[in-house]
């Protein structure tokens, strides 16, 4: 067993796992399918802000949608993403002097620090949300009474309900704030939709492991809370698979590494299953 490093797994193995399989197709002359598109973006770590529309765009219409990262540690694709938002939250309040006349002012530190409480009270609530209150900031001097503060929030979901349900606790809670005289805006900042695991789904992965096991190759459906573009693909409601590259792991670490033994199974996995969803696509 060989392996190799760094930056393989995350994600060059897959785009060249992507690319040798349409070099298969194209040298065995198989056109089992309409249109193949292969989409290769480059800013999907910075959150796709440049190539999303591009992906969203590409995706409608599509049948299926494969995503090319690598598959985890053991084997296993990726049947489901969650998704991720994030917001800001601006807590303004009423300056005062911190000695003198304390009374007079409304604390934005305050009210911060009691959304920060109720917010990471959220976790446990649901079983596939996440909420973290990663950044707060606030106040300019220690005798002022505190005038303005700013909360940053992540919330990680499972499901678009998930994520609709977290979204709303957030707007509750900024109506009401603990500290008479503040008041809290909310701003959604960005939103990646989740990918979710549906019938949809299921069998494209069905249909994967049929492709794979005529190389001796067992695989299992994993669920993360990591996102990518395989998310965009998903959220312009297209079947989507994901985790069809090689096999690899330590991601974003210097022990990043790919196990090259894996690759030409996971390449002949990879041309077999679009040519099976390909046969499919223009049965439908």
């Amino acid at each position: 067993m060989a392996f190799v490093r760094p930056g393989v797994s995350d994600d060059k193995g897959g785009l060249l796992a992507g690319l040798t399989a349409l070099e298969i197709l194209q040298e065995a002359s198989v056109e089992d399918f309409g249109e193949l598109v292969f989409l290769a973006t480059p800013d999907e770590e910075i959150g796709s802000q440049v190539s999303r529309p591009l992906i969203e765009r590409t995706a409608r219409g599509m049948h299926y949608g494969l995503g090319l990262e690598c598959a985890r540690e053991n084997g296993d694709l990726v049947m489901a993403r969650k998704g991720v938002a994030d917001f800001r939250l601006m807590v303004t309040g009423r300056a005062a002097h911190a000695g003198i006349e304390p009374e007079r002012g409304a604390n934005a530190a305050l009210a911060a620090a009691h959304l920060t409480v109720e917010l990471q009270g959220l976790n446990g609530l649901w079983d596939d949300v996440t909420v973290n209150v990663g950044v707060v900031r606030a106040g300019t001097r220690p005798n002022i009474v505190c005038a303005e503060a700013e909360l940053h929030i992540e919330v990680r979901a499972a499901t678009g309900a998930g994520m609709r349900r977290a979204t709303e606790a957030i707007h509750r809670a900024a109506a009401h704030p603990a500290v008479p005289g503040t008041a809290v805006v909310v701003a959604q900042i960005d939103l990646c939709p989740p990918m979710e695991d549906t019938p949809s789904s299921r069998r494209v992965f069905e249909a994967a492991r049929r492709a794979a096991s005529d190389y001796g190759l067992r695989l299992g459906a994993a669920a993360t809370g990591g996102v990518g573009d395989a998310n965009l693909i998903a959220g312009a409601g297209v079947p989507t698979l994901d985790g069809l590259g090689p096999v690899g792991g330590a991601d974003h670490t210097p022990g990043e590494w790919l196990d090259t033994s894996s690759v030409p199974h996971r390449v002949a996995m990879l041309a077999c299953l679009i040519v099976s969803l390909g046969s499919a696509g223009n049965d439908s």
